[in-house]
């Protein structure tokens, strides 16, 4: 799960002093066409003062089906929108956590751990083996 900013290069600003690429602005129509899967996006988790707007968990190998199927069932036990993408390989998936307001990185990492520990409560063969990483990291 990589992140860069969808945009263009602008070769006519090739010129000292200007920036020769324009990111595109992320909207809910652009957020729409990505979970339909007619547009790959890109994001950078962390933003300059340290806050973000979302967590998202990797899961990646033979049980990533059902241990993020387990760690969805642990947001919304805990009655929190969790959203599960499946990765462009196919072989894994993303389990995504918006915010309304961006929050403290380490708070929405410290969620993202909580909501592991639940999901290893409810599928006891949750070993982590499936699981790779949190965003933002």
């Amino acid at each position: 799960m990589g992140y860069a900013p969808d945009g263009e290069h602008d070769w006519s600003a090739i010129a000292p002093g200007k920036t020769p690429r324009r990111n595109f602005p992320l909207t809910d129509s652009v957020i729409y066409q990505h979970l339909t899967g007619k547009k790959t996006i890109g994001l950078y988790a962390l933003l300059q003062d340290e806050t973000c707007w979302f967590v998202a968990a990797d899961f990646d190998r033979e049980e990533w089906r059902e241990d993020a199927l387990a760690y969805v069932a642990a947001a919304k036990e805990s009655g929190i929108p969790a959203y599960l993408e499946r990765s462009r390989s196919g072989k894994g998936g993303h389990v995504w956590i918006f915010f309304e307001v961006p929050v403290p990185a380490s708070l929405a990492r410290k969620l993202g751990c909580f909501l592991l520990s639940r999901a290893m409560e409810r599928r006891h063969r949750l070993a982590l083996a499936s699981y790779d990483r949190l965003f933002p990291n």
